[in-house]
């Protein structure tokens, strides 16, 4: 069948070619009046398939920390039917929800990981006609909010300044590309009026800064090693072992070599002076619901709709 991308490469993975128009955020993370004229880039049948996978558990849980003017008839009306088709992450959210004390929802981070980093391979194309090439690649993290003026001016210093807002504030996003690298891109992205997570509990405040970058592969491979030590279910690492960077060399060789650990102490100690602190993915807050309390949620959205 033939699209309207018909003829080009996808856009995710750059190198089989497309096979559909992919929605660059999913039209299910919508309310139905929500999601027309949602962006779409050409996707390969195994990437759109991968996206479809995540976007599948992260419209389910994210809701429970929806913010937006939506966010109660999002609750109410589309994440209930899910959870009737997955029974084993209803009971999931239910045990972590009732071992919080009813204030939080427990919450997977990889996934929004991966798909805000291919939501940012998109953009790039939508906005720049950017297509990552050979030793290019996307990394995307959430960090505290306490460097929101850090990266604030790191958007501001780019070549071109994006903003979009889809659905009525259900997916806001802002972007910038760098004046010296076209494939360099930074964005930040705020879904559902800007989701909380607990964040470290050694740092004050919540977490609902999502950043996600493109550029060249050793910066995104710093990156993600970065990531990788941040996450608490991470197993330590050999140094024989292949670098958590992706970079397919040893450790020692790599990441675990006694200069770059010099360096990314340096590093570290001068984002946590600049309040740039990454999150380390405690549960998505839950604003006081559960995954059994739709009834009640039913009854908030009567509440609420005379009031708007």
């Amino acid at each position: 069948m033939k699209h309207k991308f018909d003829g080009q490469t996808c856009i995710y993975c750059n190198n089989a070619p497309a096979q559909s128009s992919d929605h660059v955020v999913g039209r299910k993370f919508f309310l139905e009046e929500r999601g027309g004229n949602l962006p779409q880039v050409p996707a390969c049948k195994r990437c759109n398939n991968r996206k479809s996978e995540l976007e599948a558990y992260l419209m389910t849980v994210l809701p429970f920390g929806a913010k937006n003017a939506d966010a109660a008839e999002i609750l109410a009306r589309l994440v209930p039917p899910r959870l009737q088709k997955n029974a084993k992450l209803e009971r999931k959210l239910r045990r972590g929800y009732e071992r919080s004390g009813g204030t939080a929802i427990p919450f997977e981070h990889k996934p929004l990981e991966e798909l805000f980093a291919m939501i940012a391979k998109a953009l790039a194309f939508q906005y720049f006609g950017v297509r990552l090439g050979s030793g290019y690649s996307s990394i995307a993290s959430l960090f505290t909010n306490e460097g929101e003026g850090f990266f604030s001016q790191m958007l501001s210093s780019g070549k071109a300044h994006v903003s979009g807002d889809l659905g009525e504030g259900t997916f806001r996003y802002e972007g910038a590309q760098s004046m010296d690298d076209p494939q360099l891109t930074m964005w930040r992205f705020e879904i559902y009026g800007g989701v909380d997570f607990g964040g470290d509990p050694n740092v004050n405040g919540p977490s609902s800064l999502a950043i996600a970058v493109t550029g060249h592969a050793e910066m995104i491979g710093n990156l993600f090693y970065s990531s990788f030590l941040k996450d608490r279910k991470a197993p330590k690492v050999g140094r024989n072992v292949p670098c958590p960077c992706g970079s397919d060399k040893k450790h020692k060789k790599c990441h675990g070599s006694v200069a770059k650990m010099g360096a990314r102490d340096r590093a570290f100690a001068l984002a946590a002076a600049r309040r740039v602190v990454p999150s380390t993915y405690q549960p998505l807050a839950a604003h006081g619901y559960g995954p059994h309390q739709m009834e009640e949620m039913q009854r908030y959205i009567q509440q609420m709709r005379p009031a708007r």
